[in-house]
């Protein structure tokens, strides 16, 4: 079993009665299991009656008190080592997209290069597809109102799509199988 500190996110070794970071004691962790499942916390007894609650419940049924703090997860998750660099590929060239060139005509965004450095080949790959194919359709666009915004709409979405993906990808690394 795994304990993470609700406080700074870091991993609490078994036989630590404290956080070894900021000092809080074990007793309020984050469990996960082996496979890096969230195990729920054992603290299934209202506070004020003490009626047995349900892992669900944020009220008590028999009350109506909601949870204390101490019954209460927080779960700060902490970027896997080197992640910024992922985000950095990811925000930065899909970004250029929007902003105009020296000579007026508006780079291109390059889309899929987070998922690259996170070793995601096939998402990937599909934003790059994405990236040729929107190029293709900028550069042969006419200047209308409407082709514009429909453009940029549409670059808007892909861009926030795949950053949201490449932001999980950091913060919260695949499960591996042990």
């Amino acid at each position: 079993m795994r304990y993470i500190c609700p406080e700074c996110g870091s991993e609490i070794p078994e036989d630590s009665e404290f956080c070894h970071s900021c000092g809080r004691k074990k007793d309020n962790t984050i469990r996960l299991d082996q496979a890096g499942n969230f195990i729920p916390p054992e603290t299934d007894i209202c506070a004020s009656c003490g009626a047995k609650m349900s892992p669900d419940d944020m009220f008590c049924r028999s009350c109506g008190q909601p949870l204390s703090r101490t019954q209460m997860v927080v779960f700060r998750p902490r970027m896997v080592k080197y992640g910024w660099v992922g985000l950095i590929l990811a925000l930065v060239p899909g970004v250029l997209g929007f902003m105009p060139d020296v000579f007026g005509t508006g780079l291109y965004s390059i889309y899929g290069l987070g998922h690259l450095y996170f070793k995601k080949w096939k998402r990937g790959a599909i934003f790059l597809m994405i990236s040729v194919f929107m190029f293709f359709i900028k550069s042969g666009m006419d200047e209308s109102l409407l082709m514009t915004l429909m453009f940029v709409i549409t670059s808007l979405f892909v861009y926030f799509m795949q950053a949201m993906e490449v932001v999980v990808l950091a913060f919260m690394p695949p499960k591996t199988a042990e």
